[in-house]
């Protein structure tokens, strides 16, 4: 919010107009009430002082300061995650007994009359967050289930600790595809809530074997360790709805393959040790979609990953430590665009994606196989066997999607039930083909999304016939429950 419209909220929330006419007087505040917060878990005093400190320290200003530090006052509050909303008023103070102690000579560089006694009034509309969730999944070939659990604002610092999990299985192969669990910690700064340190730590127990888009002989377990440590920071822009946020940090992540085969090729037998990887993570998030539910009616997202990996190394069986300085850089472009017409009865969508793995040095980099690029499966590439699309695996991958969804009959309009029609294509590569191919598909969906249930019935058709990939015509289905 700009100086202007902060001005323009605080003289129409004013009761006593003290904007207007202090235009010719200095404000002297004398107190600064803050109502609304969190009875159960509300911020500490020291937030409160660290974000109010432009007033506290400084009392009498005028009123081109007050509105300046007032407005950044607001967006440091939202910048907390807690409040969905910030409302400041600017009152007169009916007793000026304040004022008897102010030193003369404070008011005389203001050549002006005696400053109006004033008080701030903060309003605070909390979010209504989710501190626990229970999500169920079940699909045509993977089944999971998974919970979160955050502790929120527990020392009054607006800090967030999230811990979740999550069980993936194979229902006709009665295995378990994945084990995660991950802790992840959030804390704003105090005088500048909108940088946030990040910390995060993530274990996985990953089989796969029987996966299709893996070969038999290359089938195993894997088990992975990473821990995170970085700062985020985020914009809002009240004007354009943008709230970008970047984020930088460091990556280290320890993975141990398991029941490697003696016939496994040689990308898979040469991590057959403790192997250890250390990057620089980077990643813009420019996010602002609206939603009907949680189906994107409009606006656009936006997102750059970017990781460059400083070294990796690995120790064989014999005790020798091998080590790769030369990294690599991966890197990541995702662009989506939803737009409604006709009263928001039909939405059309556009999506983008590419990516790329490339040698930091002359010599080409050592990639561990769940560091490259997958395609196909529900969510990625529709009408194609999950991560089952050119090379299986591969250091370069580029994705379009379309789709026109459509209101149901007797739906209202900003309904998330939609009759979805689509157009998906991409591959995946190792490296620059020399002939353009690529897989493609298209078809129909009905999709359901909102907080409580996601449901997606697709019947697809491949438009293409490669040797390299692994087709699913025909319908497929992915419903999620979530309990909050």
């Amino acid at each position: 919010m700009d100086l202007s419209d902060f001005s323009k909220e605080l003289q129409k929330g004013s009761e006593s107009s003290v904007v207007q006419r202090s235009s010719l007087k200095p404000l002297y505040f004398t107190s600064i009430s803050v109502d609304g917060d969190n009875g159960s878990s509300p911020l500490s005093n020291t937030v409160y002082n660290s974000v109010l400190e432009p007033v506290l320290v400084q009392p009498l200003q005028t009123l081109d300061q007050s509105l300046s530090n007032f407005a950044e006052i607001k967006k440091k509050l939202i910048y907390t995650g807690l409040f969905r909303d910030v409302k400041i008023s600017l009152d007169n103070e009916v007793s000026s007994d304040e004022l008897q102690s102010l030193p003369k000579d404070l008011v005389k560089g203001y050549a002006l009359e005696m400053p109006i006694p004033t008080i701030a009034r903060i309003r605070l509309t909390p979010i209504n967050l989710n501190r626990a969730s229970l999500t169920s999944f079940t699909g045509d070939t993977l089944s999971s289930m998974g919970g979160r659990y955050s502790v929120i604002n527990n020392f009054g610092k607006a800090e967030v600790l999230t811990l979740q999990g999550k069980l993936a299985y194979q229902p006709f192969q009665s295995t378990f595809d994945e084990k995660v669990l991950e802790a992840k910690l959030l804390i704003p700064l105090q005088k500048n809530p909108s940088v946030k340190a990040v910390f995060d730590a993530n274990y996985a127990n990953i089989d796969l074997n029987g996966q299709p888009f893996i070969e038999k002989r290359d089938q195993h377990r894997q088990k992975q360790v990473s821990v995170n440590v970085g700062v985020q920071k985020q914009w809002v822009n009240i004007k354009t709805g943008l709230a970008p946020v970047l984020y930088n940090g460091f990556s280290v992540v320890a993975r141990n393959l398991d029941e490697v085969r003696k016939e496994a090729s040689e990308a898979i037998r040469q991590f057959d040790a403790p192997f250890v990887k250390n990057s620089f993570v980077s990643q813009l998030l420019v996010d602002n979609r609206k939603f009907f539910g949680l189906f994107p009616a409009s606006g656009l997202k936006f997102s750059i990953n970017n990781e460059y990996v400083l070294s990796e190394s690995f120790d064989k069986k014999a005790g020798t430590a091998v080590s790769q300085n030369e990294g690599f850089d991966k890197l990541a472009v995702d662009f989506e665009a939803h737009r409604a017409f006709f009263g928001n009865k039909i939405i059309n969508s556009l999506e983008l994606a590419c990516g790329g793995i490339f040698s930091a040095g002359k010599s080409s980099s050592l990639v561990h196989h769940i560091d490259k690029f997958y395609l196909g499966g529900m969510s990625s590439l529709k009408g194609f066997e999950r991560n089952s699309v050119g090379q299986h695996g591969g250091k370069l991958f580029y994705k379009l999607g379309l789709a026109s969804s459509f209101k149901l009959p007797n739906t209202p309009a900003n309904s998330p039930l939609r009759l979805q029609f689509f157009f998906n294509a991409g591959d995946v590569q190792n490296k620059k083909p020399t002939q353009f191919s690529c897989a493609a598909s298209s078809g129909v969906s009905l999709l359901y999304k909102s907080s409580l249930a996601n449901m997606d019935l697709t019947y697809a058709f491949p438009l293409t016939n490669r040797g390299q990939d692994i087709q699913k015509p025909g319908f497929s289905f992915g419903v999620s429950l979530s309990l909050y």
